[in-house]
C-alpha cells in the first residue's frame, strides 16, 4: 500500500490544477458529486484513477467496496470529515484516508471538498454496496451517519 501511496502522493506533488487534468472529461453524476475519470496521468499503474468533486454535496452517501476493493483519498482542496468503519477524521489538502475493503465509508465535505480517489483493484461499480442497517461486519453504523448528517440537511 505505502508504494501506491508513494506513487500517487508524487503526482499530487506535481499537479498544479486539477481542473485542467479533467478538461473535457464529462462527470458521471454520483451521490459523492461528480466524478471525473480521465485517463491516468500515471499509465505504467494498475489501480483506477478519478477526481471526485464534492463542492456542492452535503453528505456523501455510506457505502462499501467489495471483492477486495481498497480506496484511497488524496485530498486535493477543500476540507470536511471522513468516516471510515468507525473512525472520524479531519480531512484537509494534503490529508489521505485508506478504505480497507469491507469497511463503510462516507464524507462529509466542510467547505470546497475536492479529492483524487484511487482504487486497488481497479474500480468496479458493482461492488460498491450501500449498507440500509447498522452492521457491524462492514462497520456502519446508522445511528452515527443520521446524526451526523442529520446536522447538515
Amino acid at each position: 500500500m505505502d508504494e501506491i501511496i508513494d506513487a500517487w502522493r508524487e503526482y499530487l506533488e506535481n499537479l498544479e490544477d486539477w481542473q485542467v487534468v479533467v478538461e473535457g472529461v464529462t462527470p458521471k453524476q454520483t451521490q459523492c458529486g461528480p466524478v471525473y475519470e480521465p485517463e491516468s496521468p500515471l499509465p505504467n499503474r494498475t489501480e483506477t484513477f478519478a477526481i471526485s468533486d464534492m463542492r456542492d454535496i452535503k453528505v456523501a452517501y455510506p457505502h462499501y467496496h467489495k471483492n477486495g476493493e481498497t480506496e484511497i483519498y488524496f485530498v486535493i482542496e477543500g476540507s470536511g470529515l471522513a468516516v471510515v468503519g468507525d473512525e472520524e477524521a479531519w480531512i484537509e489538502k494534503g490529508s489521505v484516508v485508506i478504505t480497507p475493503p469491507d469497511t463503510t465509508h462516507y464524507t462529509i465535505p466542510n467547505e470546497g471538498l475536492v479529492m483524487m480517489v484511487i482504487n486497488t483493484p481497479s474500480f468496479k461499480a458493482g461492488n460498491i454496496v450501500e449498507p440500509t442497517e447498522s452492521d457491524p461486519a462492514v462497520k456502519f453504523n446508522k445511528e452515527r451517519y443520521e446524526e451526523l448528517a442529520g446536522r447538515i440537511l
